[in-house]
C-alpha cells in the first residue's frame, strides 16, 4: 500500500516520500545530520503508473561452491562420476578447480 511499515513507530502509516522528510527532519534533531549532496542518477520509473520504483529488500542466499566443488571432482577422480565422452574430464576440472561462491 506504499506506507510505512510499524517497525518504527514513529514513522508508520505515512506515506514514503512524507517519511524521508520526516526521517531527515528526525536525524537533524538528533543532531546526527552530516550533509545533503545533489548526485545524478537513473531513477526507475514504472511504464503504466509513472510511479517511482522503489527497491524491495528480500532475503538473500549462498552457497558454499568449494566444498561442493571438491567433492565433485573427488568423485571424478575415484571413478564414482564418469563423463563422457571423457576428453571432458579435463574441462570439468578447469571449471570446478576455479568457482566461487554464489
Amino acid at each position: 500500500d506504499g506506507l510505512i511499515n510499524e517497525v518504527v513507530p514513529l514513522f508508520a502509516g505515512m506515506r514514503r516520500f512524507d517519511a524521508r522528510v520526516a526521517v531527515r527532519r528526525a536525524i537533524q534533531e538528533m543532531g546526527l545530520y552530516v550533509e545533503c549532496k545533489n548526485h545524478d542518477m537513473v531513477i526507475p520509473v514504472c511504464d503504466r503508473s509513472k510511479d517511482i520504483v522503489e527497491p524491495m529488500l528480500k532475503p538473500q542466499w549462498w552457497v558454499n561452491c568449494k566444498d561442493m566443488a571438491a567433492r565433485s571432482i573427488k568423485k571424478v577422480q575415484d571413478g564414482d562420476l564418469k563423463l563422457y565422452p571423457s576428453q571432458f574430464d579435463k574441462i570439468w576440472y578447469s571449471w570446478l578447480d576455479d568457482c566461487r561462491d554464489w
